[in-house]
């Protein structure tokens, strides 16, 4: 578990709570027909409490630093229903000894519930290692096998660009990727011009806003890379979508307004997705104000 966290690991986090389908279209397509989406329940609140010590809880700083995910969703495996895990890990950079902790979260879960976990981590960070971390965590004795235990990695900048902006028009979760993929230096400008492009399928509002931040916040531009940017969008009929939902963006429509961060947090609320400490420092919300709209959730709900 990474011991810190930031504004661009819990817009992953919200990304994923929000387009878990096309998260598993996009990398397991061969599962997305064997789980109940609809069904998804995020339980970060008992992921948070496995590392809790002698009953102590975490305090608010401690609960932004886990941005993993604990996703209880029905499956139908050879005609039978049934519940499982998915423990989902956003990694901003490598770290030793990786393999051991996703082992560790694995072993603290599956003790609690007694449950199937699928394992999945998911780095961003813009690095192409030389030496690949390890996806499974072995333990023997004098060569007696104990435990072999396998997660799912994916690195997204060892993927081709090109193989992410073939699937971007059935699926904007692959274009908001694009730029952590594999591209050369000199393309950033055109990549984020198909990345926002990528998106506009997705209808406004605050998924759209998610999806767009995090973009903004995965690719940064310097002032030249933006300059060339504007000009490919502004000169490029293909592009118009894309320019159109910059221009909603600057006159502050598409990110940042009030409506648009409290139809997200709304949406968090609901999902149960986060802890009230983030959803606060993903939206820029005070924790009043989250608090707030809880209790308009909840209210909405019981009726």
């Amino acid at each position: 578990m990474k011991q810190t966290g930031n504004r661009f690991d819990l817009r992953h986090k919200e990304t994923l709570t929000l387009f878990l389908r096309e998260y598993f279209e996009l990398f397991f397509p061969d599962l997305v027909d064997k789980i109940r989406f609809e069904t998804a329940r995020f339980l970060d609140k008992e992921l948070i409490a496995l590392f809790e010590k002698d009953g102590e809880k975490l305090s608010g700083e401690d609960q932004q630093r886990i941005t993993d995910a604990l996703i209880l969703v029905d499956v139908l495996l050879d005609g039978m229903e049934e519940q499982i895990f998915i423990h989902w890990e956003q990694q901003g950079e490598k770290q030793d000894a990786f393999n051991q902790r996703m082992f560790h979260c694995f072993c603290g879960v599956f003790f609690k519930f007694k449950k199937t976990i699928f394992p999945i981590a998911m780095f961003t960070d813009p690095a192409k290692w030389r030496k690949p971390v390890k996806d499974t965590y072995t333990i023997s004795l004098c060569g007696y096998p104990i435990n072999e235990f396998t997660y799912r990695l994916i690195k997204l900048k060892h993927i081709p660009a090109a193989e992410f902006e073939k699937k971007a028009a059935e699926n904007p979760l692959a274009a908001a990727y694009l730029p952590l993929t594999d591209y050369p230096k000199k393309d950033r400008p055109l990549i984020k011009a198909k990345a926002i492009k990528g998106i506009t399928s997705v209808e406004q509002g605050p998924k759209r806003s998610v999806l767009y931040s995090l973009i903004q916040q995965s690719l940064e531009l310097d002032p030249e890379e933006e300059k060339k940017f504007r000009e490919i969008i502004g000169e490029n009929p293909m592009f118009k979508e894309a320019k159109m939902l910059q221009s909603i963006k600057e006159v502050g429509i598409e990110e940042g307004i009030d409506i648009g961060r409290r139809g997200t947090a709304r949406n968090l609320l609901l999902l149960n997705a986060l802890t009230e400490e983030q959803i606060a420092q993903a939206t820029n919300l005070s924790l009043e104000e989250v608090r707030r709209l809880k209790q308009e959730v909840e209210v909405v709900s019981q009726k």
